[in-house]
């Protein structure tokens, strides 16, 4: 398998603070990967540090064969990125700065900057300070696409969009980058946009990875049972692989599992009970866990 990323062992610290600890992830080409995390949990640090923009304290990686330490220059002319905060020259115009963006870029492909500049709206003559925030959002995904990048990394992409312009891009990674392969890892917490368009994602709390999955795995292993027994069970009942948490609600018990479901729903089977009843989970539940259960 050819990984598009492959990072091992990355750390950062800034002071006495571990931003990023010995992470090590792998991504394949043509996935579209979702890391999530709130805020502070080490997502924009290890976007910084995969792109070569911040040196790490220990470890490394590569992004499409070209190491993050030694080839950022060669790493980014292949790479469309836009940052949460964007640094755009306020006193260009919008066709000023893709004329300044350009020659960088040996791809550069303005059929596909003109296409979503009128996708987007945006003016060509304005000027970038006097653009709001979600169209400078919108001119640096522009930047990002324009010179067909073979990895797409977005760090909260959406933020500055509108419910249509959301959507609207959300089918654009999906019907235009998605098909042709490309690779497309974005951090977000806006969980539901995740659960649209992510093949795999991983979760980040406090520096480390807690949850590296594929998407529908993921949602089809990670279940709520909700039980209700005819006598109180035994302690020992819920001891077992793959129950993560056990929470009584009134007469039922909520029991969160991981993998090994049908075995531990043959388990309760064999007890006496009134009810029992299998809960699907959306990603937001359980990210929701996960960063609890980590903290």
């Amino acid at each position: 398998m050819h990984w598009a990323i492959d990072l091992q062992g990355l750390q950062k610290t800034f002071g006495e603070k571990v931003a990023v600890e010995d992470l090590t992830l792998q991504i394949p080409e043509g996935s579209i990967f979702g890391f999530l995390g709130p805020n502070g949990a080490g997502k924009t640090t290890t976007i910084k540090m995969m792109l070569g923009l911040l040196r790490p304290d220990q470890g490394g990686g590569k992004i499409l064969g070209h190491d993050i330490a030694q080839h950022s220059v060669a790493l980014r002319q292949k790479v469309g990125y836009v940052a949460e905060v964007q640094s755009l020259y306020e006193y260009m115009s919008v066709e000023g700065i893709l004329e300044f963006c350009r020659p960088f870029y040996p791809k550069w492909n303005r059929q596909i900057a003109d296409k979503y500049l009128k996708f987007f709206d945006l003016p060509k003559k304005q000027q970038i300070k006097n653009l709001s925030k979600g169209m400078k959002t919108q001119l640096a995904l522009v930047i990002a696409m324009a010179p067909e990048p073979e990895l797409l990394i977005l760090d909260e992409p959406t933020s500055g969009l509108d419910a249509i312009n959301r959507q609207e891009f959300l089918r654009i990674v999906l019907e235009e980058l998605a098909v042709q392969g490309r690779t497309v890892f974005f951090s977000s917490h806006l969980l539901h946009d995740v659960e649209r368009i992510a093949d795999h994602v991983a979760i980040i709390n406090q520096g480390r990875l807690i949850e590296v999955r594929d998407v529908d795995q993921l949602k089809t292993t990670v279940k709520k049972i909700r039980i209700v027994f005819q006598h109180e069970p035994k302690d020992d009942l819920f001891s077992f692989p793959g129950v993560v948490n056990v929470v009584k609600e009134g007469s039922a018990y909520v029991v969160s599992v991981e993998d090994n479901l049908q075995e531990i729903l043959q388990r309760f089977k064999s007890v006496p009970h009134f009810t029992l009843d299998v809960i699907d989970r959306n990603l937001e539940d359980i990210f929701i866990e996960k960063e609890r259960g980590d903290s």
